[in-house]
């Protein structure tokens, strides 16, 4: 499969996901290299030549996911999160199949 920025953003919405996971299981060494692959991914959406130019909302997600990471209200936003990749998986896969 094609490495597209849609690719990436469903990944990313998988990584996110496993962050809150993880760290609500109390696994923070493992939450941390959940969120070191998800910056990954975001280091590959930034430079992914799609996107050339409109990597605004990338870079807003980085910040966004940064601020959630230290916030208490971890299951609100699990599920702020998951809201708003679940259309991003749900298009790669119905693409895929």
């Amino acid at each position: 499969m094609e490495r597209t920025p849609l690719f990436y953003l469903a990944n990313l919405g998988s990584e996110v996901n496993r962050i809150f996971v993880l760290k609500e299981k109390g696994l923070l060494k493992e939450a941390g290299e959940a969120h070191t692959r998800a910056n990954g991914i975001i280091e590959k959406l930034l430079s992914h030549p799609e996107l050339e130019g409109r990597t605004e909302e990338v870079r807003m997600l980085k910040d966004y996911l940064e601020q959630s990471l230290g916030s208490e209200r971890t299951e609100f936003l699990k599920k702020e999160w998951q809201g708003y990749f679940s259309p991003y998986a749900n298009r790669l896969f119905s693409v895929s199949s």
